[in-house]
């Protein structure tokens, strides 16, 4: 008797060693085996193929991986239906697991499938949500409105809350390891990611931006994601090391939830960055071809989760042409010298935002739900 979970994205990654922890504290003994990345394989999940061969950014690398996707897949098919595990657990990375799923159940694997994190059916590709209500007996969506969506669309979705909420409500009252390091008050968070693809887009802009406002009096640090492959890591490290360039080796939500401000790219650390009350300038850039694609088919008026569920671009959105560092400098320095209602003002549809993440015991809600499968 066992359990499968496949993570490919490091925050995906994050939420499924935190579940395997979880099934494990409430007394599921069974294997838990699958695909993760450096957070699952220090979790109690044999980790059978590396999730990081999912971290691709772009229409141009997919197109270069797809023999090996496709290898991955149908290896993965052959040993799931080998093993026949109670419940079959994936995470974020659709164009991988929605085609996994739907393999699975041709061949007639007739366990549990839970989709953590499912794919954003409501922004875009919204005919995903037949193969979801057909293909999986339980989405576990992280906010409130994809939770809504999927029950529209007759999928079978259950939600309580973002699993970050939990997170950040047991630290409270703990010291943060970096208390005293930095002065608070000047310190600029800069955080360019957690694919090596994407650092690579982003990092020297954002590494002129922070001269310029460190020649102000500022005081910018990088944040070198856990996430990270080894290799890219050390790559990163030795760049900035060489470059005279203050990093800090360790989760990004310790230097924001130290900094007056933060420089990031869009993703799930949006999410932390209002949790944290932390005021983030959001950035990306994509290949010319992929933005263009994008730019067509994905349906909501903002890109970064935080400004989705504000409403509004609450954190300014400085994507493709606009990613400059002129304009990285530009809207961190509307938030850190504001004189006026800016900062009172956002700050209060932060405090309204948060709200929408729901409740705490998230890990258990899945945890319960997956044991009563397995």
């Amino acid at each position: 008797m066992s359990v499968f979970i496949s993570s490919g994205e490091a925050s995906g990654d994050h939420y499924t060693a935190a579940l395997a922890r979880r099934l494990r504290a409430n007394g599921y003994s069974g294997d838990i085996w699958g695909m993760g990345g450096i957070e699952s394989r220090a979790a109690p999940i044999r980790v059978e193929w590396h999730g990081e061969r999912l971290q691709l950014l772009g229409l141009t690398e997919v197109f270069s991986a797809i023999p090996s996707i496709f290898r991955l897949r149908a290896e993965m098919v052959e040993r799931i239906m080998e093993l026949s595990p109670r419940a079959v657990v994936v995470c974020d990375s659709p164009d991988y697991h929605m085609r996994l799923i739907s393999k699975l159940r041709s061949r007639g694997y007739g366990g549990r499938v839970f989709y953590i994190s499912p794919p954003s059916v409501w922004a875009w590709r919204s005919g995903r949500a037949d193969a979801l209500r057909r293909d999986v007996d339980e989405c576990l969506p992280l906010f409130k409105f994809e939770h809504d969506y999927l029950l529209s669309r007759g999928c079978a979705s259950y939600w309580i809350g973002h699993p970050l909420l939990e997170e950040h409500g047991a630290r409270r009252g703990v010291p943060s390891p970096l208390a005293g390091r930095y002065d608070g008050g000047r310190l600029i968070a800069f955080l360019p990611g957690s694919r090596k693809s994407e650092i690579r887009s982003l990092l020297p802009m954002m590494e002129e931006a922070a001269a310029r406002l460190a020649a102000m009096g500022w005081q910018p640090v990088f944040s070198v994601a856990p996430g990270l492959n080894p290799a890219a890591r050390e790559e990163m490290i030795r760049r900035f090391s060489n470059g005279g360039i203050s990093y800090y080796d360790g989760p990004g939500s310790h230097l924001m939830a130290e900094a007056s401000c933060a420089v990031g790219a869009s993703g799930t650390i949006t999410v932390e960055s209002l949790l944290l009350g932390c005021y983030m300038v959001v950035t990306y850039r994509l290949n010319p071809l992929t933005a263009f694609v994008a730019r067509r088919v994905i349906k909501t008026e903002y890109y970064a989760m935080a400004n989705i569920l504000a409403g509004c671009e609450m954190f300014p959105e400085l994507l493709q042409e606009r990613a400059t560092a002129e304009n990285l400098v530009s809207s961190a320095l509307r938030w850190l010298e504001d004189d006026g209602g800016y900062r009172e003002d956002t700050a209060g549809i932060m405090e309204r935002a948060r709200l929408t993440l729901g409740e705490e015991g998230v890990y258990d809600f899945w945890s319960r739900r997956i044991m009563e499968a397995a």
